[in-house]
């Protein structure tokens, strides 16, 4: 598209000095693209001819330029972010709700969208798109994650209907059923950050493995063997798949049911992780009965921002005396992200032993 705006035309010499003055002013109109004659470059301008001749002769020595009414050709529109994305389909008074996060996984984008701008949710949608050609479905979070399977409800957007798709993190295949499983991106380096801490040799036990991001982790790089226990039929499944998408050094065990119920196939462990944060503390009876005296747990909570460490050792210790085991130390506390408004996921990573008598 072709704009008429007025330009300033300088050799080429003198064209760098020139934009560096102009642009430390502000007035170089960035929606439309320099021209270009054989010696010359011309620059499309803010301001009036009155307006850039009286800021030249304050602020600039150079002399020789022409200053006119061009057709310069308006640049391609390239948002950054979903904001700038979104903004052009929504009114400036609601830009405020324009969702800033998005969870992409594979070729599908999931996105939570505020009532103030439901009824612009395929704009939105669309937004995505323009961002992320590669996609080809957006689903906007229809409810909040919830019950034993770990699942929310999902409307489609924009695309296609598609619940499985691989995606890719540090280096590994991921089979990921969007609709019926629960998968987090936003968890990428906290799998890899656990799985980097594992010994070659150890037996380790996932006891809420969804599709199976952390014994993926830790198999890549480790000869170690993880029992990968989950409740989700349909995420085993997944994790089955992505076993056959990626070389691994490690062994992993899928075990589908309450891990519960399972305790009585599984062995000793050296290290067990608990990523199942609003329930964990639920399951500690569990812990105390296969994992080694003196191993390791990495037991996640989400904790309000303020109460952060204290808060989660209380929990951990009031579950643990009930069945005679105690901390013995503690490794790390960290948190992995913001998860509500003064709200954290976090990850208290500690050894556990029989209380001595």
């Amino acid at each position: 598209m072709q704009i008429e705006s007025i330009g300033i035309k300088i050799r080429f010499r003198d064209a760098e000095a020139l934009r560096k003055t102009l642009l430390s002013h502000g007035v170089i109109d960035t929606s439309l693209d320099f021209m270009r004659d054989e010696n010359h470059l011309i620059i499309p301008l803010t301001l009036s001819k009155d307006e850039i001749i009286q800021l030249l002769l304050s602020s600039s020595t150079i002399e020789r330029f022409e200053l006119q009414v061009y057709s310069f050709t308006q640049k391609d529109f390239q948002p950054k972010n979903l904001y700038e994305a979104a903004s052009k389909y929504i009114p400036e008074n609601l830009h405020e709700f324009i969702p800033k996060a998005y969870d992409v996984i594979g070729e599908i984008a999931v996105v939570d969208i505020a009532e103030e701008v439901m009824k612009y949710k395929k704009k939105i949608g669309e937004a995505l798109y323009s961002l992320f050609p590669s996609l080809k479905t957006i689903y906007r979070k229809s409810s909040a994650v919830s019950g034993q399977l770990r699942t929310r409800g999902l409307e489609l957007i924009a695309g296609e209907k598609k619940c499985e798709t691989i995606h890719l993190e540090h280096g590994l295949s991921i089979f990921v059923d969007a609709c019926e499983t629960y998968f987090s991106p936003r968890l990428g380096y906290e799998h890899k950050r656990v799985a980097d801490l594992v010994k070659e040799g150890e037996v380790i036990i996932d006891l809420f493995t969804g599709v199976g991001p952390f014994p993926l982790h830790i198999a890549q790089n480790h000869n170690a063997t993880i029992y990968a226990i989950d409740i989700n039929q349909k995420a085993i499944k997944c994790l089955e798949k992505s076993l056959l998408l990626n070389k691994l050094k490690g062994s992993i065990k899928t075990l589908h049911g309450d891990c519960r119920e399972l305790m009585s196939s599984l062995p000793n462990a050296d290290r067990i992780i608990m990523n199942l944060p609003s329930y964990s503390q639920e399951y500690i009876d569990v812990v105390c009965q296969i994992l080694k005296p003196g191993g390791i747990i990495h037991f996640y909570q989400f904790v309000a921002t303020e109460d952060g460490k204290d808060r989660v050792v209380s929990i951990l210790k009031q579950e643990l005396t009930k069945f005679d085991w105690e901390i013995k130390e503690i490794i790390d506390f960290h948190k992995v992200r913001e998860s509500a408004p003064r709200e954290i996921h976090a990850c208290l990573e500690v050894i556990i032993t029989p209380q001595s008598t």
